[in-house]
């Protein structure tokens, strides 16, 4: 991980048009290729307006640059880089917003919009601005940080148009420019609205970015202006570069003049500092004893011997005079920061080198203590002490002793105070701390109220980015933590609708039957296995069996929503009467290229992902094989497929997305909602009349969708199942029937 990143969204009720902060969530794949995106947008005009703009920039973005093949390639051709990507994908995003906009009829004040748009790859950052909005570098050197203006000091570089099959990057008409850089070491860069650093110093912002961890400071900050009487939305990112540093602390001292308005930001003043606010008067300085005692020990060092003094009589013969030289007080070194991917102006900067004061105390302090084990010394200060002893009166001998014991009572009693004050600000902080992951607890279940999933999405990563700074050292730590850990998980189960269902209701008891597959056909359950068909009530002991003469494994069963069920045995279909109980074999079908058939009208359907292609059959067996599918598709990833009622195909990924098709074509504008926790071996789809049904054998998860526009409706997880091998569906009474081993269990749905 070569960075932290952490937004700044603070808006008032009062403010007008839509203000809003977006940092990409990309699973770790395309993260490690291309990096986060973050987008600031400031839009005048109407709310719903301004969402549809950012909207559209989130999902051009996602489409132009995430899913760019060139990103997979970009290890495997030489000179292509983040930055080129980058660039086409803003051009293209410009030219499909201007488009938009006016297909959309939407009236907006380009004048009054400030956006920015970004890329953070590592330790590398790219970005283009329109409007406003600042971009600040926390450059650190020595112990000090300086606040630069990257676009004030941005140079211009000429790009030379590539050649080739390769596309030029053109000036767009909103976003000018392109920005890049690199982030130095322990730096830290900050993309901020106009009237951000207007309510907050650069001091200040340098403090708490600098302090703290970015998703804290950006609380802070976030504290500090909601205190601001202003109807004025305040927005911004914080981006930390953690090459290097991960496993270090890097520490800073704090401006004197920064005051105590906030509980987090008060913790940063010097030890000095507070030790000599909060110190009761008359207290002995250990610093100062201490600081004696070193002056005493250096004392202790044997002196050289005294050279003799000589005498000049003149120049002879045989002296040589020795050339003198002054000795070489400071030493001064360069480094140039300023390269062509940086995001300083070309130049020099030069630091001043200097001495290491606790290598250099530490070195000092061994020399001298070798004093220390001198016998003569020892031997010295205890017949000193003896002779001083025995010259004090009666008196004076108790006043000595009672010095000595007010002294370590004094001792005692600061180290106490010390101790109690640094105990006493952990405690605040770790209740600050707690106290901002109940309050975004508090958001989410707000956000849920109101059906705003994408707040409550948002609201449970910053949670849990402020739960993993919380300590778990002592035991009412651990219960807090772990109280706080629950109520999240809860939560996210809440947005993910996710019920967890402890144990199923059992039906009917299969044992001995052999049964490997269920289907829901005119108010009854059909289970088959081997060559035999058994017709079951739901809740009775008894079974009506019919036996397929010839048939060795009856599989995949298919309801045509009539009076038949379909079955596939090898490479025939055996056509089941439900009225007569009698079975047929069919001719023999191609199945050697499917992975599933579907029965629609007197049609057979198979699904041959190798040919991207959907195989139509005669239901019979007889006649020849057609070509469904009407344009070319990628069905590699499908694992099953079904048809509804109305003619419709959906096809099912292994990562439990649909896609729906419909008179040979595919629908573009069908997208099912996005599954969490992603899916990555979804096995089997029902598609009914309102609802559609995915199973996932892996992770024993049941998911219903609405058949009209892909909604996620509910999840299922049983983790009582411990043999699956089929399921079916009773979707007027809302039942889910499993076979689990040799048993049946329902599970009665509300979706």
């Amino acid at each position: 991980m070569y960075n932290k990143i952490a937004p700044i969204i603070l808006n008032s009720g009062k403010a007008s048009g839509l203000s809003d902060v977006f940092v990409a969530q990309p699973d770790s794949l395309k993260e490690s290729l291309a990096g986060k995106i973050f987008i600031i947008a400031e839009l005048n005009g109407k709310k719903t307006d301004g969402r549809k703009i950012l909207n559209f920039l989130i999902s051009s973005l996602n489409d132009t640059y995430y899913n760019d093949e060139k990103i997979l390639l970009r290890d495997k051709i030489e000179g292509l880089k983040i930055e080129n990507i980058f660039e086409a994908a803003i051009s293209k995003t410009n030219k499909n917003l201007a488009e938009f906009i006016t297909k959309e009829k939407i009236k907006i004040n380009i004048a009054g919009a400030n956006l920015t748009v970004g890329v953070i790859y590592e330790n590398k950052l790219y970005f283009s601005s329109f409007g406003k909005n600042r971009a600040l570098l926390l450059y650190r050197h020595g112990e000090q940080y300086d606040v630069i203006n990257v676009e004030a000091n941005a140079s211009d570089v000429s790009v030379v148009p590539e050649t080739g099959d390769k596309a030029s990057f053109k000036v767009p008409s909103i976003f000018s420019s392109v920005i890049s850089g690199e982030i130095p070491t322990g730096s830290y860069f900050i993309f901020v609205s106009e009237a951000l650093p207007e309510y907050v110093s650069n001091k200040d912002l340098v403090n708490i970015i600098t302090k703290l961890p970015p998703i804290v400071a950006a609380e802070q900050i976030k504290n500090i202006l909601t205190k601001i009487n202003s109807f004025l939305p305040f927005l911004g990112v914080i981006i930390k570069n953690t090459i290097g540093i991960d496993n270090q602390e890097i520490r800073e001292e704090v401006d004197e003049s920064l005051t105590a308005h906030s509980s987090i930001s008060s913790l940063n003043y010097t030890e000095q500092k507070t030790e000599r606010m909060l110190a009761p008067a008359g207290l002995i300085s250990i610093s100062k004893i201490f600081k004696g005692l070193q002056r005493i020990i250096v004392n202790l060092k044997p002196r050289p011997k005294s050279i003799p003094k000589k005498v000049y009589h003149g120049e002879t013969m045989d002296e040589k005079r020795l050339p003198l030289t002054s000795p070489d007080l400071t030493s001064v070194k360069s480094l140039n920061i300023a390269r062509v991917d940086s995001f300083f102006p070309k130049g020099k900067t030069f630091f001043k080198k200097k001495p290491n004061w606790l290598n250099f105390g530490f070195k000092k302090f061994i020399v001298n203590l070798g004093g220390i084990f001198s016998f003569r010394l020892w031997s010295g200060l205890g017949a000193t002490l003896k002779h001083w002893s025995r010259s004090l009166n009666k008196k004076n001998r108790l006043l000595f002793i009672g010095f000595v014991v007010v002294v370590a009572i004094f001792s005692l009693s600061l180290t106490y105070s010390n101790w109690s004050r640094k105990q006493k600000a952990a405690l605040n902080n770790y209740n600050n701390l707690v106290a901002t992951i109940e309050e975004k607890q508090g958001s989410i279940d707000s956000y849920l109220l109101y059906n705003n999933e994408d707040g409550a999405k948002k609201a449970l990563i910053d949670a849990r980015a402020l739960l993993s700074y919380l300590p778990q050292i002592k035991k009412e730590q651990i219960a807090v933590y772990t109280q706080l850990e629950e109520k999240l998980n809860k939560q996210m189960d809440k947005i993910q609708k996710i019920v967890k269902v402890e144990s199923l209701e059992k039906v009917n008891d299969l044992t001995g039957l052999k049964t490997t597959n269920l289907i829901w056909a005119n108010g009854k359950i059909y289970a088959a296995g081997v060559n035999s068909i058994f017709s079951i009530t739901p809740q009775s002991a008894s079974s009506t069996r019919f036996e397929v003469a010839g048939a060795l494994n009856l599989n995949n069963p298919q309801f045509d929503g009539k009076s038949n069920i379909y079955y596939r045995e090898a490479n025939r279909v055996v056509d089941f009467n439900l009225s007569t109980g009698k079975a047929t074999l069919n001719e023999k079908v191609e199945f050697s290229d499917g992975v599933g058939y579907r029965i629609y009208g007197s049609w057979l359907y198979v699904l041959a992902k190798d040919k991207n292609q959907i195989l139509r059959y005669s239901r019979s067996g007889t006649g020849s094989i057609l070509n469904w599918i009407k344009e070319e598709v990628n069905l590699s990833q499908a694992s099953d497929f079904s048809i509804s009622q109305d003619g419709k195909v959906y096809i099912l990924e292994n990562n439990g997305l649909v896609s729906q098709f419909y008179l040979n074509k595919k629908v573009p504008n069908y997208s099912v909602s996005a599954i969490s926790p992603v899916m990555t071996t979804a096995n089997k789809i029902i598609a009914g009349v309102k609802y559609l049904y995915i199973f996932e054998a892996s992770s024993k998860r049941l998911v219903v969708l609405d058949i009209k526009d892909g909604r996620l409706l509910g999840q299922y997880q049983i983790n009582s199942l411990v043999n699956y091998k089929d399921f079916t569906v009773d979707e007027n009474n809302k039942i889910v029937y499993f076979l689990d081993g040799e048993m049946v269990y329902k599970l009665t749905l509300n979706p």
